[in-house]
Parts: C-alpha cells; sequence; structure tokens
C-alpha cells in the first residue's frame, strides 16, 4: 500500500501542469477572439511556444508583455506566416485570404510605417483601436477600393506602401467617438 502512495505522489509531482502564468496567458488568448474560434484553437505565447495544441487551425497569441496595449490576437494560418514575416523582416508569402480578430484592441501604431515606434509629425498614428479584424488578400490589388487614412471612418488600408499591406476593419468605432 505504501509504494502506491508513492507511485502515485510521483505520478502526481511529475506531470505537466500549467503554471498560473500560462493559464493566464492561454485566458489572455482566448479573449482575443469569438468563443467559437478561440475555444479549440492552438495557443501559443510570443516566442511560438505551444501552451494548448488546437484542432480548428486557427492560433491564439496573449497579450504581448513587451508592447503598451492589450494586444492579444487570434488568426489563421496566413496571418502566422505574415506574423513571421514581419518580425523578421522578410516578404510575406501566403497564398491564402488571412483573418486575423483583435477583440480586446490594439497598441498604438503607425498606419504607414510597420516599424515605428512613436508618431512623427505627419504621420498616420494609429491610437486608440479597440475591437477590430484584419484581413489579408494574396491579391494585393484588391485593397486599393479602401482609403489608406486610418480616420477615414470604416475600414482602411493599414501599411499601404509596404509588402504589409492589409485592411483594418474596426468593430468599435474608429477613430473613437469623444
Amino acid at each position: 500500500m505504501k509504494s502506491c502512495y508513492w507511485l502515485t505522489l510521483s505520478l502526481i509531482l511529475h506531470l505537466p501542469t500549467l503554471s498560473f502564468a500560462d493559464s493566464e496567458r492561454i485566458r489572455s488568448a482566448e479573449s482575443a477572439g469569438p468563443a467559437s474560434i478561440s475555444k479549440n484553437a492552438t495557443i501559443k505565447d510570443w516566442n511560438m511556444e505551444v501552451l494548448r495544441e488546437g484542432k480548428n487551425g486557427w492560433t491564439c497569441l496573449p497579450n504581448n508583455p513587451k508592447t503598451s496595449g492589450n494586444d492579444p490576437w487570434c488568426m489563421n494560418d496566413p496571418w502566422l506566416n505574415f506574423l513571421d514575416a514581419i518580425t523578421n523582416k522578410r516578404n510575406p508569402s501566403y497564398n491564402q485570404t488571412g483573418i486575423a480578430y483583435m477583440l480586446k484592441g490594439d497598441t498604438p501604431v503607425s498606419n504607414t510605417d510597420p516599424y515605428a515606434t512613436e508618431p512623427k509629425p505627419g504621420d498616420d498614428w494609429v491610437e486608440g483601436l479597440q475591437a477590430h479584424i484584419m484581413i489579408l488578400f494574396p491579391d494585393r490589388a484588391q485593397l486599393k477600393m479602401f482609403p489608406t487614412h486610418s480616420k477615414a471612418g470604416g475600414p482602411w488600408v493599414m501599411w499601404p506602401e509596404t509588402p504589409y499591406a492589409h485592411l483594418m476593419v474596426p468593430i468599435d468605432s474608429y477613430p473613437p467617438e469623444k
């Protein structure tokens, strides 16, 4: 009986468990998209470590601790390709439409320079953006019908003159109502 106790205790102590920090990151990541997507999505941290395997082809990331906003993401594979490309300053190579949800908002960002860290004179700085969806089009010519300025009211093209151009679709009013 004593050996059974030690075996059970040993198994409990050595089974992989989620830390409190992991469960918080998972909760944050799940908040980025609709529950119908995020509850079955793969959850990764920003270093791309898998916190939870998914089964629906979507990936969610928690709020990025290196940014000033609350910015968790839920995205499909083209957006993972995009995120890898922009992080590594390469051209993205997706060939399908990409969808990403950021239902908690975003961190302040330039609408013209993907690598800007603060506003510059004349820059179209996006600040106070709440819930939104982002769409990648393999044929970027499809973006031509949309405005390129974030304050136009409604969807707009972010980073239009770069390989990272994509459609921003605010769900909440943007610019924010005063």
